[in-house]
């Protein structure tokens, strides 16, 4: 066999190799043609590229068509951006927004629209993975997980409150995981057997509920003129951690203070599931200069590591009672159903009363901008020193209009930008940090072969411009593309 003949033979083969064609055969797929995909880790922005999906899961990418056989349907992405579903490591989807449950049961229409509403308005802002960090007994999240188009939610278990402490005032058989501390001003009913109660027997059945989360309270309570309520001794703390670790669960732990975060911090627990809003006496005054206290706290979390949530809209969801104009937002509209857009016209003002009584609404809304700029502030402190910052809304976190679900995360991104965090960052924390910090990136939080289909399809660039999110052309969840208009409230009422 001669030189001339190996060499044309190599050539042919090389030749083969480069045009044959990746086979792939879908059975009910998705191919989405000439995407530009963002990547959340390092920002980079792939030439236009096929997306082929099968069932819920990603089976291809590259810029080279694949031969596909089978049934498809496919969508042209030219001069549009994919990115990963966005991931809201904190809500709560039980109960009506604003509404007593004196007011849910005497308004079961509002109630009736709202929940059927509910999974479609967090997907209308491209919310494709949720967590819900309140709920009691997964059997409450029932309304919500039957919906034919939904998130993926996943919970915490149980409220581990500790024994009579802040979100179990006063001792209940619907809040089974309290985890009890000897505790001579709030000792144990005789009911209750301790055994039950403590840290290793409230993981294990938290774990054994299908529950990704232990979540916990460190909170001494809001009103300086009442008993604080019982906080975990550092000992008690370190024992939950381990037992939360050893039952492969992750951490999470109300706090918003000073004392709140310095414990915790210290006590290296996974997330701080609030931003650090309460300074105690210290204030940000003109200077903007953090108080050496609270840096030294935010320090500690720094260096270890420990998953911080700004939930900035929790404090402007409060502000908003001072500022009935939120509810003639036009967003709002795609995400509540109408019903329930006029009770909150009708009852503004009592909704405000309920909260703040009768202090004038100027003085009220001047302290918490102050308060809200405290938070943006610590947050621009931790992106600028490596904190493990994670994107979570509490959705809603109180007794206000000014949480609406799904427009409450876009709002959350917009505070992100006013506190100067880049696009990119962004854009990580409510994808893939998320994912990784709540042990989900085997599934989520990136568009890689492998991983499950949740996708958004956007009409811009959100490196480059935070209105992006805004823009959602498609929302793909587990490999079905819905157009962002069928998703909302306003059309699907007209």
């Amino acid at each position: 066999m001669n030189r001339t003949f190996l060499y044309l033979l190599s050539i042919f083969l090389l030749a083969s190799c480069i045009t044959q064609k990746t086979e792939i055969q879908l059975t009910n797929g998705l191919v989405i043609e000439n995407a530009r995909i963002i990547s959340p880790e390092d920002q980079a922005l792939s030439p236009e590229s096929f997306i082929v999906i099968n069932g819920d899961s990603i089976v291809y990418i590259g810029t080279d068509k694949p031969n596909i056989n089978g049934h498809f349907k496919t969508i042209d992405a030219t001069g549009k951006y994919v990115i990963p579903g966005l991931i809201d490591s904190h809500v709560h989807v039980t109960g009506t927004d604003a509404l007593s449950d004196e007011e849910e049961l005497q308004n079961p229409e509002i109630v009736t629209t709202f929940k059927e509403q509910l999974p479609k308005s967090y997907l209308y802002f491209g919310y494709t993975t949720l967590i819900d960090l309140g709920t009691t007994k997964p059997e409450r999240l029932a309304d919500f997980q039957k919906a034919e188009i939904r998130p993926d939610l996943y919970f915490a278990g149980g409220g581990a409150v500790i024994g009579n402490g802040y979100g179990l005032s006063n001792w209940n058989d619907e809040i089974p995981n309290f985890i009890y501390q000897e505790n001579e001003d709030y000792p144990i009913p005789e009911k209750y057997v301790k055994e039950n109660h403590t840290p290793k027997a409230v993981a294990e059945r938290i774990a054994a509920s299908g529950a990704i989360v232990l979540k916990t309270y460190y909170e001494p309570g809001f009103d300086p003129t009442q008993p604080p309520f019982p906080t975990p001794s550092k000992e008690l703390m370190a024992e939950i951690r381990q037992e939360t670790h050893n039952n492969n669960l992750v951490l999470a732990v109300h706090g918003n203070s000073l004392e709140a975060h310095d414990f915790l911090g210290q006590a290296q627990v996974d997330v701080i599931a609030h931003g650090l809003w309460n300074w105690g006496n210290h204030r940000l005054d003109s200077t903007k200069v953090i108080p050496e206290e609270i840096k030294k706290v935010l320090d500690t979390e720094i260096e270890n590591k420990v998953g911080y949530m700004p939930t900035l809209q929790v404090i402007n969801g409060l502000n908003a009672l001072t500022n009935p104009d939120f509810l003639n937002v036009p967003e709002l509209e795609h995400v509540l159903p109408r019903v329930l857009i006029e009770y909150y016209k009708l009852n503004v003002d009592g909704m405000y009363a309920n909260v703040f009584g009768g202090a004038p609404k100027n003085i009220i809304a001047a302290n918490f901008n102050r308060i809200s700029n405290q938070g943006k502030t610590n947050l621009k402190y931790l992106h600028d020193h490596g904190g493990n910052i994670l994107f979570g809304t509490d959705t809603p976190s109180s007794p206000t209009y000014g949480n609406p679900p799904g427009y409450n995360g876009y709002l959350e991104m917009l505070e992100m930008e006013q506190a100067a965090i880049p696009l990119g960052k962004i854009l990580a924390m409510a994808t893939i940090d998320n994912a990784k910090a709540f042990k989900l990136d085997k599934d989520f939080g990136t568009v890689e072969t492998g991983k499950k289909a949740n996708l958004l399809i956007l009409n811009k660039n959100p490196l480059e411009d935070i209105t992006a999110y805004n823009s959602i052309e498609q929302v793909v969840i587990h490999g079905v593309s819905l157009s962002r208009k069928m998703l909302s409230a306003k059309e699907i009422q007209e």
